[in-house]
């Protein structure tokens, strides 16, 4: 292999590593941004139920107080269990485009490779 070919097959891996490297990024700048509204969510899972039983009628049906928390409580858990799947698919999605970019990388770098006996060859 020349050195001319030589230098565009690593330019080109460089230049496709780089784009891995932003593309993975931004899938992992997203999990965070998920991750964070995650956290939020549950803090407020412990808040809103509260937030949602006015205390007048706490005071006067506590059965009817039980049930609105109780479904208040059933929706925050759903959305919660919602958010994670979410998040898992994140984390899935950035998986298998990283196994993608290392499959061209090094589909880039084996491109044309000729052994170092031809080589020798070549240039003897």
């Amino acid at each position: 292999m020349n050195d001319k070919r030589g230098f565009e097959r690593y330019h080109q891996a460089n230049l496709l590593a780089l784009q891995c490297v932003l593309r993975v990024n931004g899938l992992m700048g997203i999990g965070a941004l998920s991750a964070l509204r995650k956290f939020l969510d549950l803090y407020l899972l412990c808040l809103r139920p509260l937030a949602a039983v006015p205390v007048t009628d706490a005071a006067a049906r506590p059965e009817q107080a039980l049930a609105t928390y109780l479904d208040t409580l059933g929706e925050c858990v759903e959305a919660s269990w919602q958010d994670f799947r979410n998040h898992l698919q994140i984390v899935l999605l950035t998986q298998d485009e990283m196994l993608i970019w290392i499959a061209r990388i090094d589909r880039a770098l084996a491109a044309e490779a000729v052994p170092v006996a031809d080589d020798a060859a070549l240039r003897g």
